[in-house]
């Protein structure tokens, strides 16, 4: 089931405490922003990442972004207070497999991820409101062909989910930073390389109390924060990972009072 878009402003991960089962990489990148930054495992034996909070605070949903494992490995995560567990997800595998309808015998490999083409692969668990003083997350692949285990980037906190979805006209573009140029001969050359996403969609139907908590979550961020956004939680396969990805904002905040006790928002946002 689809369910309203999510954007995680305010990490909780950023400002844990962190240990890690190994490190051959410091498990502290997963709080720092910025693609070459990532946390790696000595070895593909079973890892599991702990973070303590400075005090309580209260999460409703848990992304492990940019990881390396495979349609056999596994991810569980677990929410923690006084040492207690009060939330597990249990073991789930941590891929997208191509899917019955769409996969091609014949030409896909049985058991291939579905979302192989994206640059970016990741996992989320979205809860009800549940207060915190820790949680934490094992991650098991023992046949990772990589010969580790690795984390781009983690998010924990509240997300911000307005009573209604943006207005129809969204749009997510795919920026491609390669050029082609001609040679001295006239032949087509590319040079350069990478892409970035940037999403743009209008918050149309606002009441008071949505419109002060946008703004107090945009506020915040500025446009130096990294943002979690996940237009369409719950759909799965393509749609789903294509619209959800680490961003900062892109353009100023603004927003306008269209009719009685209804405000609408602007929002675009560029993938980090």
């Amino acid at each position: 089931m689809i369910d309203r878009i999510r954007l995680i402003v305010n990490n909780e991960h950023d400002i844990a405490t962190l240990t890690a089962t190994s490190e051959a990489t410091p498990i502290a990148y997963t709080q720092r922003s910025g693609r070459s930054y990532v946390w790696r495992s000595a070895d593909t034996l079973e890892q599991t990442i702990t973070a303590t909070l400075p005090c309580s605070a209260y999460l409703s949903g848990l992304v492990i972004y940019n990881h390396n494992l495979t349609s056999l490995g596994t991810i569980q995560v677990e929410y923690l207070l006084n040492g207690q567990v009060v939330y597990d997800s249990g073991e789930i595998i941590a891929a997208d497999l191509i899917p019955l309808g769409i996969w091609r015998a014949g030409i896909d490999p049985w058991g291939q991820q579905d979302l192989t083409e994206l640059p970016t692969v990741q996992y989320n668990v979205w809860t009800s409101s549940t207060l915190v003083d820790g949680y934490r997350i094992t991650l098991k692949d023992p046949d990772n062909p990589d010969g580790y285990l690795e984390v781009s980037r983690i998010f924990a906190g509240v997300s911000y989910s307005p009573q209604i979805n943006p207005k129809y006209g969204l749009s997510l573009e795919w920026q491609d930073f390669s050029e082609n140029q001609r040679t001295e001969s006239g032949s087509l050359r590319t040079v350069g390389a990478g892409t970035a996403r940037r999403l743009t969609f209008d918050l149309g139907h606002l009441d008071d109390v949505e419109l002060t908590r946008l703004s107090r979550e945009m506020l915040r961020s500025g446009k130096g924060r990294d943002i979690y956004v996940s237009v369409y939680p719950g759909a799965g396969g393509m749609m789903e990972a294509e619209h959800a990805f680490v961003a900062r904002r892109a353009s100023d905040y603004a927003h306008g009072h269209t009719f009685y006790r209804n405000w609408e928002s602007s929002l675009e946002l560029q993938e980090v």
